[in-house]
């Protein structure tokens, strides 16, 4: 309850009635999302060699890397077939 109230600045009572009122998962999805967005944010604004190697040790942001790397294979994959 504690992590919902603090994701979408709410008191407990209605963090309460939405994870009643939601379907099942949901909330979390929204929250894990939202973390996801905060770890790319973070990952686009180290636009140095210097600020990547500062940019926290964290699951999200190897898998923020492993996304830009995997669209950044797509493209030139494409551009090269094309």
């Amino acid at each position: 309850m504690s992590r919902v109230c603090e994701e979408f600045g709410c008191v407990p009572s209605v963090a309460a009635r939405e994870v009643l009122r939601l379907p099942a998962g949901l909330l979390e999805d929204m929250i894990e999302l939202r973390a996801y967005k905060r770890a790319k944010d973070l990952y686009d604004a180290a636009d140095t060699a210097a600020k990547q190697q500062a940019l926290p040790a964290s699951p999200l942001i190897d898998l923020v890397r492993e996304v830009d790397f995997s669209l950044a294979d797509e493209a030139l994959k494409r551009n090269v077939r094309g």
